[in-house]
């Protein structure tokens, strides 16, 4: 079982712990916090990112595929209407590097999408969530 244990630090400002580390929530100044830290709703998207790309990461370890660099942006659209959330997602897959098969990203993408994520799979239940993957800026996917 995890868990997470938030404490509140004043106004509108909590820290988190969760696995030892901490994580400072605040809202923005015109919301009333102090603008310190991360707001919850976009931590969700970071949770998303985080978990799939290490999926790609460890993926890409017994896949033999090598990168310099992969970056990993998540795009939300959200409700007009209280409780606003998110209506819709699109993971974009960045991957640069020489002498990269499109095949190999495109696959370890896919496995981590339907195979591994468990973020992702919660995150698909209540919203859709599009994939786009690219190669040295061409998208591939």
């Amino acid at each position: 079982m995890e868990n997470v244990k938030l404490e509140w630090k004043g106004g509108m400002q909590f820290d988190a712990q969760v696995d030892g580390h901490t994580i400072t929530l605040d809202a923005p100044e015109t919301l009333g916090g102090m603008n310190v830290g991360a707001r919850p709703k976009p931590l969700l998207l970071v949770a998303l990112a985080g978990c799939t790309g290490m999926d790609v990461a460890s993926l890409a370890r017994k896949m033999r595929v090598e990168y310099d660099r992969l970056e990993i942006d998540v795009e939300a659209e959200k409700t007009d209407e209280m409780p606003v959330v998110y209506r819709s997602m699109t993971l974009r897959y960045r991957f640069e590097g020489q002498g990269i098969d499109p095949s190999k990203p495109l696959k370890m993408v896919s496995l981590s999408q339907e195979r591994y994520c468990g973020v992702s799979a919660m995150l698909r239940q209540v919203c859709p969530v599009a994939v786009e993957v690219y190669l040295n800026g061409e998208r591939i996917g």
